[in-house]
C-alpha cells in the first residue's frame, strides 16, 4: 500500500525556485480572525493567545491547568504551526475572569519559547474546530529574489485545496491503515480515533483532488458536479452526491485504497465534502535585498495550506524540520 499521501500529487511537486521558510519563528506568522462579535456575557471565557513556538495544544493544556478545568471545557478553532509566532482564540469554560490579566504578561517556557493573552471577552458557545473567518499570513521565504518576484502573479492565483505534507505528520497515514484496515489495534483512545480518521480522510481527498487535476479539471467542472459548487468527497459513509464524470474520477481515484474506503464507512464517518480550489486573498510582498528575503502576506479561509500554496512556485525547505 502506498505510504507517501503527496506522492502522486502534481500540484504538490516542488516549484522551480528555491526558498527556505522558519529559520527563526518570526518568519512565519499567523493572525486567526474570528468574523463575529461577542455577546459580552456567558459561561465562556475566550482569550487572544500569542504564541511563540508552542504548539496549540501545548497552550490548551497550558489554560486547562491555569484554571483548573477540564480538557474539553477548552476549545480552539484551529491548530496553528508550533515553529512561527501565531495569534489565536481559546474559549474556557470558566467564571473566572481574573486569570487572563494574569496571562497578560508572557509566560515564558525556556528561551524561545511564550504564549501572553493580548484580549479577552466573553461568550455564550465554546469556540468550535473551523468556526474562525480565515488566517492571515506573513511569511518570509530566504530566496533569489530576481527569481522569486516574477512568479508572484502566479502564486496569488487559485490553488488546488490539496492537505499539506503536515497533515499525515510521520507514521500517522500507516497508523491509520493499521487501525483501519488491517485492525491493529482494535481499539484506539478518542485523539487517536480523531485523528486517524482525519488522515485517512485527508488522504483520500488529496487522491481525488490529484486525479481532477491531472485530467484538468480540478478548477473547472465536469458532467455530474453539483450545481454552482467545485467540490471533492470528504470519504464517509452515504451515498456520493456526485454523477457522470465527476463520480468516475472520484471512483477511479480510490480504486486502489477501497479497504481504506470501507474502513472509514465502518467507523460510521460520515461523507463531507471539500472546496477544490482556494483563492488567497490579500495579497501583498515586500522586498529585503540586502538580505535577500521576500516578505509575502495573504489570507487563507480555514482549511487551506499555506505551504501548499507556497510549493506551487518554490521548492520550500522548512529550517524547523
Amino acid at each position: 500500500m502506498k505510504q507517501n499521501p503527496s506522492a502522486d500529487m502534481s500540484s504538490m511537486r516542488l516549484g522551480p525556485v528555491k526558498a527556505t521558510i522558519k529559520a527563526q519563528p518570526e518568519d512565519w506568522r499567523v493572525d486567526e480572525r474570528l468574523g463575529w462579535g461577542f455577546t459580552g456575557s456567558g459561561e465562556h471565557r475566550y482569550l487572544y493567545i500569542e504564541k511563540r513556538n508552542m504548539n496549540t495544544t501545548a497552550v490548551a493544556a497550558e489554560l486547562v491547568q491555569r484554571y483548573s478545568v477540564r480538557p474539553q471545557d477548552v476549545g480552539y478553532a484551529g491548530l496553528k504551526d508550533k515553529r512561527a509566532i501565531t495569534r489565536q482564540w481559546f474559549s474556557v469554560t470558566t467564571p473566572d475572569d481574573s486569570i487572563d490579566h494574569e496571562l497578560a504578561r508572557p509566560v515564558s517556557h525556556g528561551e524561545d519559547q511564550y504564549y501572553r493573552c493580548l484580549e479577552s471577552a466573553r461568550h455564550l458557545r465554546k469556540l468550535r474546530r473551523g468556526e474562525h473567518q480565515r488566517n492571515d499570513f506573513t511569511v518570509r521565504l530566504g530566496c533569489e529574489l530576481d527569481l522569486a518576484v516574477p512568479l508572484l502573479a502566479q502564486l496569488a492565483q487559485p490553488f488546488v485545496n490539496y492537505f499539506g505534507p503536515q497533515r499525515f505528520g510521520g507514521d500517522n497515514l500507516a497508523a491509520a491503515k493499521r487501525w483501519l484496515v488491517d485492525r491493529r489495534p482494535r481499539r484506539v483512545n478518542k485523539v487517536r480515533r480523531g485523528l486517524y480518521l482525519s488522515v485517512a480522510r485527508s488522504y483520500l481527498f488529496n487522491l481525488i483532488a490529484a486525479a481532477r487535476e491531472r485530467q484538468g479539471c480540478a478548477s473547472t467542472a465536469v458532467s455530474g458536479d453539483l450545481s454552482g459548487q467545485l467540490v471533492a468527497s470528504l470519504w464517509g459513509r452515504g451515498r456520493s452526491p456526485f454523477t457522470g464524470q465527476a463520480l468516475a474520477i472520484e471512483n477511479a481515484a480510490v480504486q486502489q485504497e477501497l479497504a481504506l474506503c470501507h474502513g472509514l464507512e465502518m467507523a460510521g464517518v460520515d461523507r463531507g465534502l471539500r472546496p477544490l480550489l482556494v483563492q488567497p486573498s490579500n495579497f501583498s510582498f515586500a522586498q529585503h535585498p540586502a538580505t535577500a528575503i521576500l516578505e509575502v502576506s495573504f489570507s487563507l479561509p480555514p482549511g487551506a495550506y499555506a505551504t501548499v500554496m507556497l510549493q506551487r512556485c518554490f521548492e520550500v525547505k522548512d529550517q524547523s524540520r
